[in-house]
Parts: structure tokens; C-alpha cells; sequence
């Protein structure tokens, strides 16, 4: 059954790519995107149950699945404002009920489990974004979608490269976790292209080669950079790691103010794209933590 990876993995690249241009082009990227890959993840869902002959019992799990990822894009009053909101209540009590009965009655099923790898997934991501770990909406949006298409590694010929060492090591880091874990590491790749990049325009200036590059001051009002360089004291100073600031515009106007003609800029860079760029890493590569995994 290599087609149904192979299609999930097509697909989630397609969405995270057209999603990651929108991001890079607006800095928004629409939850329709989200919404179209958690339904298709819906129906892969539905179509490996099918295939694969599962128990009609676990059809059930379409149901808490489907209300706590459409709840996430659902425009609603709080369940507990000035008054209770009885519809998302009661949904949500339906799904813990769902959940409930399934884990009691298939608790000792190791199928079942890699079902739960989906509910479980979207808890974390959701509270991964509480605590800002993940910084961005879109991106918990995307992880939690992304959990739905892939419950489970896809296994594409001999795909992965590094193959998965037990069957139980699908919940060391489940799929959508390892996207994250390699999206974060392609992060790291960014000093050294932009070094790379900096050094062919023959600018030298270490440390701050690793972090941004030169812009014309007036074309830096019109992208999607931070300053990296500010005035204090009247003096031009350096932050390498500039914090993200509604006040970029005042910072560019008293550097214009020195007379500066040019400024050290940092790319505002969409987590999107190292998701997008993860998916195939991580489908072909695979978890490097299983290479110290026997």
C-alpha cells in the first residue's frame, strides 16, 4: 500500500508549499489550507480503516477527531462566558465519551494506540503553542492537521532510510513530532547560507555575517526584515539576534537620521517553510535518534 504514503506525502508538500509562498509573500497563511489537510487527513483515515479491514469500533474515533480539529477554526463564544455555550459542550462531552469507551474496551490494543497517536498529538502541539514553543498560529494549525494525514511514519518502498527500529518506535516521536524536530534543525542551516551569501557580496563582518546581511535602508521599510542595527546614545550599535518590534519603522528612521544609507537586517523567516522543507526530510531520511535506538 506504498500509493497512500506516497499520496499523504504529495499532499501535505503541495499545501505546506502553497502555504509557505503565502507566508513568505503576505505573512499570512489562510486556514483553508489547514481545513483542506485535515479533512484529506480525514479521509486517508477513513480509507487505511477500510483497507486494512479495523475493527467497526474504531470508525468511533472519526468523532472526537473531527470536533477537536474543526472546534480549532469554529468563530465562538466561549463554552463558559456569562452563559454556558450547551452545543461545543456537548460536543466535547461526546468525544471524551468516544475516547473513553474506546479506551476501555481497547486499551490492549496496540492499533488503538496508534490511533490515539492523533488526539494525543493535538493536545501537545496545542499546548506546545500555549507555552510559545511553537510561536506561530499557522504553524500549530499546520502541526495539527499534519497529525491527522500521519498518525503513523509513512513507509514508502525502502523509505525511510533510516528505518524504524520496533514497531513501538512510531511513539518514541510519532511523525508529526519528528517534522517539528527536523524543521527545528534545518533552522540551524540558516547562519551558514547566509554567510555563504554574505561572503559572495564580499561583506566580512563576523559575527554579524551569520545572523542578517546589508539592505538599502529604503528597500528594508518594504520587506519583511528586522533591523538588526539601532541608535543609542547616539551611537549605532549591533543586536545579533534583534527581537521581533512594532517599533522597526522609528529604529530605520533614527539610523536614517546618521546618515546611513544601509542596514544590517535580519530575514523574518515563516516556520513554514523548514515544515515544508521537514516533510520530505523526514520522509526520506527518517529519525536520526533511531540510529542509537537496537
Amino acid at each position: 500500500m506504498d500509493w497512500l504514503p506516497l499520496l499523504k506525502v504529495a499532499l501535505a508538500f503541495a499545501v505546506l508549499l502553497l502555504a509557505s509562498w503565502s507566508d513568505w509573500r503576505t505573512r499570512e497563511a489562510s486556514d483553508l489550507h489547514w481545513i483542506f489537510l485535515g479533512l484529506a487527513g480525514m479521509a486517508f483515515l477513513i480509507t487505511q480503516l477500510l483497507v486494512e479491514g479495523a475493527d467497526p469500533l474504531y470508525y468511533l474515533i472519526l468523532i472526537p477527531i473531527a470536533i477537536f480539529f474543526l472546534d480549532i477554526f469554529w468563530e465562538r463564544r466561549e463554552t463558559f462566558g456569562e452563559n454556558i455555550n450547551l452545543l461545543p459542550l456537548a460536543l466535547y462531552l461526546l468525544s471524551f465519551t468516544v475516547l473513553g469507551i474506546l479506551v476501555f474496551l481497547r486499551h490492549d490494543d496496540l492499533y488503538f494506540w496508534q490511533l490515539m497517536i492523533i488526539p494525543i498529538m493535538f493536545l501537545l502541539f496545542i499546548l506546545l503553542y500555549q507555552f510559545d514553543i511553537i510561536k506561530g498560529g499557522a504553524d500549530a494549525k499546520a502541526f495539527i492537521a499534519l497529525s491527522i494525514l500521519f498518525p503513523l511514519y509513512p513507509v514508502i518502498g525502502e523509505l525511510p532510510m533510516i528505518a524504524l527500529p520496533t514497531e513501538m518506535a512510531q511513539f518514541i516521536m510519532p511523525f508529526p513530532m519528528l517534522i517539528l524536530f527536523n524543521a527545528a534543525l534545518i533552522t540551524l542551516v540558516v547562519p551558514f547560507v547566509l554567510a555563504l551569501y554574505n561572503l559572495g557580496k564580499g561583506d566580512f563582518r563576523f559575527p554579524a555575517i551569520l545572523f542578517g546581511y546589508r539592505m538599502k535602508l529604503d528597500e528594508a521599510r518594504r520587506k519583511f526584515v528586522w533591523p538588526m542595527e539601532y541608535v543609542m546614545d547616539g551611537e549605532v550599535r549591533m543586536a545579533y539576534l534583534p527581537k521581533g518590534s512594532e517599533h522597526s519603522a522609528t529604529q530605520l528612521d533614527e539610523l536614517e537620521a546618521t546618515g546611513a544609507k544601509e542596514v544590517w537586517v535580519t530575514p523574518k523567516i515563516p516556520f513554514l517553510i523548514p515544515i515544508t522543507i521537514s516533510i520530505i526530510f523526514s520522509t526520506v531520511v527518517g529519525n536520526i535518534l533511531f540510529l542509537f535506538i537496537h
